[in-house]
């Protein structure tokens, strides 16, 4: 319900913890704070030279979002963001509660009363992440109204073949990983339904194949593009600071973006100069050497730029709330940055993200004639296969086991 003198920061507060509730990511929801809510904040202060919450107010906040996007001074993505952070304060103020409801881009597959109740019904029985249920509300709506397009009005007429034939319909769009996806959805569904008695045929063995991923070995970052990114950063700032050490630690040790996200101030060894971590991929302790020139990068952060907090992670947000990336969108837009200030350009799933620096030092490794058992520990790969790619990599080594054609050449005459 309302309250009275409620500031404006406090119900932001609020509506961020309600939002985390409801099961929105963290790193989402933290990354709105700023660039989202507080403008509200900022417009209240300008009207009324304080920050106690007034309707009025937000209710012309609204209608200027509004206007500034019928004028065409935003776009309508970013409209719909202010629109509904806006819209989520004042019902949590009048109503005390955010009703959460999310959109499909399928009302084109309509369902007849049966079917509907039906996906109602599973989707009621789970207990999915918001976004994981979009995902299953998608496929089942798709695979439901397909149902009915070839003639079914009830799950106890469908078969085997019903099932096939979606499959290999709904192949015709998706890549295999998509694919796999959508399989692992299908079987969930109708484990619901053998549950509830609404499905008696076998249909385990149409649900239990795997789509042949295609496997890409991308190229490593390259020596002088790592030298461009590192010029980039300006080391007399907090923010500079920060991501040095970060690119350091993943060039010098291929730590993954998630475990330096994860790096808390105890994982440093400082007397012996090791790094010990749990990789969260993997579950497995992992230690590794602190290489002079990362740590003092490390040191430098935490004596001179590092925001006072009380947090055990090393690396934090350059604005308050202070706390650890949430997960690895963070660095990947701080390596994005440096990479277009340097003037690198990227491509569509071309390999040259954060991680490549795993597979620039997994390259060097290899070339250096390091074994592939070490290699795998370095890295923390848990089977000794997933470093094998590195090997693919080793162009200088793999120049000496191409074979010539002495012995075996091949005349003009027949190559026709």
């Amino acid at each position: 319900m309302a309250e009275s003198k409620k500031t404006i920061t406090l119900l932001m507060e609020e509506t961020i913890t309600e939002l985390l509730k409801i099961g929105l990511r963290p790193s989402t929801v933290w990354h709105h704070y700023n660039d989202v809510y507080s403008p509200i904040r900022k417009y209240f202060r300008e009207k009324t030279g304080s920050e106690e919450y007034d309707e009025k107010i937000m209710t012309e906040y609204i209608c200027k979002v509004e206007k500034r996007y019928k004028d065409k001074e935003i776009g309508s993505k970013y409209f719909n963001i202010l629109h509904k952070a806006a819209t989520r304060m004042k019902e949590l103020y009048e109503t005390g509660r955010i009703t959460w409801s999310y959109k499909t881009p399928l009302k084109k597959y309509k369902l007849n009363e049966y079917f509907q109740k039906v996906l109602d019904s599973f989707l009621s029985s789970r207990e999915f992440h918001w976004n994981t249920k979009c995902d299953y509300d998608w496929v089942m709506r798709k695979y439901l109204a397909y149902l009915q397009n070839v003639g079914h009005n009830d799950i106890y007429s469908v078969k085997v073949q019903d099932i096939s034939n979606f499959i290999y319909e709904i192949s015709k769009t998706l890549k295999a990983g998509s694919l796999n996806n959508v399989i692992s959805y299908l079987k969930n569904f109708h484990e619901y339904l053998e549950e509830t008695g609404k499905l008696t045929i076998p249909y385990k063995g149409i649900l239990s194949f795997r789509a042949t991923r295609e496997i890409k070995i991308h190229p490593p970052v390259t020596q002088n593009e790592v030298r461009n990114i590192l010029d980039q950063i300006d080391t007399a700032t907090e923010i500079g600071k920060r991501d040095m050490a970060i690119i350091l630690l993943g060039i010098s040790g291929g730590l993954r973006a998630i475990d330096i996200i994860n790096l808390k101030l105890k994982d440093i060894k400082w007397r012996t100069n090791e790094i010990h971590i749990v990789q969260q991929k993997t579950d497995e302790t992992l230690s590794l050497p602190l290489f002079e020139k990362t740590g003092e990068a490390i040191k430098e952060y935490i004596l001179c730029a590092r925001p006072e907090c009380e947090s055990e992670y090393i690396f934090l947000t350059a604005k308050p709330p202070y706390r650890k990336f949430n997960d690895n969108a963070g660095l990947k837009d701080m390596w994005e940055k440096y990479q277009k200030k340097a003037g690198i350009k990227r491509k569509p799933f071309d390999g040259k993200g954060f991680h490549s620096l795993r597979r620039m030092l997994g390259k060097h490794m290899t070339i250096a004639g390091i074994p592939i058992t070490t290699i795998a520990q370095v890295l923390g790969h848990s089977d000794i296969d997933s470093a094998k790619q590195y090997i693919s990599l080793d162009s200088e080594h793999l120049k000496e086991c191409a074979l010539d054609f002495n012995g075996i050449e091949v005349g003009r005459d027949e190559l026709i």
